[in-house]
């Protein structure tokens, strides 16, 4: 992945941990469609630290996206 495309991604993460909670969803979306992980749409969004949230997808998929080491915005498959 490109270095503006990270870049990106990570702002978009710090943004949606700063927005007011309506508009997390979309952010998180944005944030999972830069990095090339399926989704359709979000169902259920559930944060469990300042920037670290667990996501369910309408597709059946589960993501985990937080902030890890180095700044970097990190999804992993649930």
């Amino acid at each position: 992945m490109g270095r503006n495309l990270r870049r990106s991604a990570l702002f978009l993460l710090f943004a949606f941990a700063a927005s007011a909670e309506p508009a997390v969803p979309e952010d998180l979306l944005a944030v999972l469609t830069l990095r090339g992980k399926p989704c359709g749409s979000i169902a259920s969004v559930e944060r469990k630290g300042e920037s670290d949230y667990l996501v369910a997808c309408s597709d059946g998929h589960h993501y985990r996206v937080f902030i890890g080491p180095g700044n970097r915005v990190v999804i992993e498959d649930k």
